[in-house]
């Protein structure tokens, strides 16, 4: 009994000792944070100087459980959202909002004790300092807004994870035209949601799914929750969705959340899409151009068919500083075009920088599938961070596309100038899979492979996988292209860049390295292979 109770004594002054070296006197709140049910709802609060707001969650928000964890930005809790894991965990999810370049204090408890913990991404957050604060909590000192943050612990990604949204204080927001409920703006041609819970069923009377009109606005502002789905349609004017408020859906309006077609100009900032607990894509864009994300959050737990963006036949997109999670990809750039692939819109000119990807199923940056399309080109994935990457909770190993980046076409057709660059990889199975195929999901979706194709010039630079997963397929790179039989056309995978591509310490060098052991180089139609 005597040697327990001096364990836990000494942690305790372990706790003590760490958190004087690392937090200075006047950080009050670097002492243990004790973990209590109620406080996980949050508080509507704006401190006295503006520096920076919290929200509590809605009533009539339908949580999977009681908050597991405490969240408290200096003096006020953050309002948790959750939803169910896959392996029966309950995923949590909070934003709040401080001025840029501020020092804040972000508390954290969990309703058990912490073994071990892991906050991602680990470079480029902001984050200044870390310590254990008592036997289930934490402490994070950070200054940087628009910056998100990932808890895991007890090294389970699969469970009771924790994704904090740190936003930055809008500087060009409306005014407030109501203190709640919705307002329809002629004169500013803005659909305004103030803070507070909204049912989209209530306020149209016909149907739950708002259509943006050309050349309008729709504002959700901190602290909103909006149940319901929005919409643009051919749209030349442009459409902008912005704030820092919450869309969601559910079982009874089981769609897409947002989606465009056949718009030039579509603009979304700051918001956070949450799917909750339908199965259905998350945001979609068809046949657009001149789209912009800037700081959105899209989060889904539920399997499958959740992915989080899926980009069909558009040219000229840009995303940037992204949060996704979904239980399918997480990025998804799709060929939907009818008829042969070349009598189809191309997607070019595609680029995502600074995302932070989670998928609990199939890819996080997927490129092709059905890809009836006449090319894709020029499309980049640059700075960014791969949290957490899973093939299939059902079919583990069992599925050779699926890979943390993944180009694969059921239809003949071209890719050229692909590039990857500067992305950390934390957590995940195969890493890279490059091909063509006949059908996926066990034969139900059907390909052609009778138009030529290929995929050419694609490059990896810099990219490091941090993983060390055990599986036959961990951190595995599979090449292939197609072997034209049966009035099908051979199509090659060629030149492909391997520049400063680490697995853990390991540098990848040349094609014997075992990485590459699901390849089949002698039949030749993997070529043109290049390590830097």
């Amino acid at each position: 009994m005597m040697p327990r109770v001096f364990n836990v004594i000494w942690k305790y002054i372990l706790f003590f000792i760490f958190s004087i070296f690392c937090f200075s006197a006047t950080d009050v709140y670097a002492k243990r944070f004790p973990y209590s049910p109620e406080k996980g709802l949050g508080d509507d609060f704006m401190d006295s100087a503006g520096k920076y707001s919290t929200h509590a969650v809605v009533e009539e928000f339908p949580l999977e459980g009681t908050p597991l964890y405490n969240v408290k930005v200096n003096d006020a809790y953050v309002g948790l959202y959750n939803d169910i894991s896959y392996d029966g965990g309950l995923v949590h999810f909070g934003s709040f909002e401080f001025e840029d370049c501020t020092d804040v204090t972000i508390n954290i408890s969990y309703y058990k004790e912490i073994d071990n913990f892991e906050i991602l991404p680990k470079r480029d957050t902001g984050v200044k300092r870390v310590v254990r604060t008592g036997p289930n909590s934490i402490a994070i000192k950070t200054n940087r807004a628009d910056r998100n943050l990932t808890l895991i612990v007890n090294n389970e990604p699969r469970k009771d994870v924790l994704h904090l949204f740190c936003n930055s204080i809008e500087k060009d927001a409306p005014r407030r035209f109501c203190e709640s409920g919705y307002r329809k703006v002629e004169k500013s041609k803005l659909h305004y949601f103030a803070p507070g819970f909204h049912d989209l069923k209530n306020i149209l009377n016909s149907g739950d799914q708002l259509q943006i009109e050309d050349g309008w606005s729709l504002y959700l502002a901190p602290g909103a929750v909006v149940r319901g789905r929005v919409a643009a349609r051919e749209s030349k004017k442009g459409v902008k969705i912005f704030g820092r408020g919450m869309m969601f859906n559910d079982e009874e309006n089981p769609k897409v959340i947002f989606e465009a077609a056949y718009c030039d100009g579509i603009t979304v900032e700051g918001v956070f899409f949450h799917c909750h607990r339908p199965q259905c894509w998350q945001t979609a864009m068809s046949h657009c151009s001149n789209v912009v994300f800037e700081g959105v959050k899209i989060l889904s737990t539920r399997y499958a068919c959740t992915d989080g963006i899926d980009i069909i036949n558009c040219r000229k997109c840009l995303f940037n500083n992204t949060f996704i999670r979904s239980n399918d990809d997480a990025i998804a750039i799709k060929g939907l075009g009818s008829g042969k692939p070349e009598k189809c819109a191309p997607n070019c000119d595609i680029h995502f920088t600074n995302m932070q990807l989670w998928n609990d199923c199939n890819c996080a940056i997927g490129i092709g599938a059905e890809s009836r399309c006449s090319l894709y080109e020029n499309i980049s994935f640059t700075n960014s961070a791969i949290l957490y990457s899973y093939d299939d909770p059902d079919y583990h190993e069992q599925l050779d596309e699926r890979a943390a980046m993944t180009i694969c076409s059921l239809h003949g057709t071209f890719y050229k100038n692909i590039r990857y660059e500067n992305i950390d990889v934390y957590h995940c199975e195969r890493l890279i899979a490059i091909g063509f195929k006949s059908d996926f999901w066990f034969g139900s979706i059907k390909g052609d492979q009778t138009t030529s194709g290929e995929i050419a010039d694609v490059t990896f630079r810099n990219i490091r996988s941090y993983s060390d997963g055990e599986s036959s397929i961990a951190n595995k790179i599979h090449l292939y292209g197609w072997a034209g039989s049966n009035g099908t056309c051979t199509k090659f995978v060629r030149n492909i860049l391997f520049d400063n591509v680490r697995i853990g310490k390991r540098k990848i060098k040349n094609c014997n390295d075992k990485a590459f052991s699901e390849c089949d180089f002698e039949k030749g139609l993997v070529k043109d292979i290049k390590f830097k």
